[in-house]
């Protein structure tokens, strides 16, 4: 059932997500990260950083005024730097080649999406450049779980490609096919991360 509760969330959700306003998702959204929570609990303290950091990002995302963006950009900037601390731990000898590939890519693209974001542009170019290391992070992960945390990150990657390029980028019709696919790959991200994380750090290789 603690599966299914969050799986339900995010479905719902995603699904609010599409009309504006809507009042629902100061439910749905505000219970994302705490249903994942009870769902795969993080024994990590950076891992539950992460989580902590990724909630106050959501609430403060209800909110579409800049104040609202820089806010949730400080506060998933937080939940990353706990994401990437865990999953450095879990890398292995011979496991960063793909590291600096991420890196070059991650400081294009916060070049590009800061120079489209104006005003904004040095912290979303900040933070894409954190999001990057997490990805990267990832990528030297290895053991049970291993491949859940990459397309976690991957998706998050995604995720906030979609969210960036549908608020500087896109207009129009485009705009919103793109906003339309944030949750749906957001909350599975959040969900391939901590649940591979925990199968990594589960002596069985099961889900914690």
């Amino acid at each position: 059932m603690k599966k299914q509760a969050y799986a339900l969330a995010a479905v719902v959700d995603s699904i609010a997500a599409l009309r504006r306003p809507n009042r629902v998702r100061r439910v749905t959204k505000t219970a994302l990260m705490p249903a994942l929570a009870v769902a795969t609990p993080p024994r990590d303290p950076a891992m539950a950083l992460g989580l902590a950091g990724s909630w106050a990002g959501d609430v403060a995302l209800l909110g579409d005024s800049d104040q609202a963006f820089r806010t949730g950009l400080v506060s998933f900037l937080a939940a990353h730097v706990g994401y990437t601390t865990a999953l450095a731990r879990r890398s292995q000898p011979g496991s960063r080649g793909a590291v600096l590939p991420i890196v070059a890519a991650s400081s294009a693209g916060a070049w590009l999406f800061g120079r489209a974001a104006g005003p904004l542009g040095r912290p979303v170019a900040l933070y894409a450049l954190t999001l990057g290391t997490m990805v990267a992070a990832a990528s030297t992960a290895r053991g049970t779980g291993a491949r859940r945390v990459v397309c976690g990150a991957t998706l998050f990657l995604l995720s906030d490609a979609l969210l960036g390029s549908s608020r500087f980028v896109l207009s129009g019709r485009t705009a919103r096919v793109a906003s339309a696919g944030v949750m749906p790959t957001y909350t599975a991200a959040q969900w391939l991360l901590h649940t591979g994380f925990a199968r990594g750090g589960s002596a069985d290789g099961e889900p914690a």
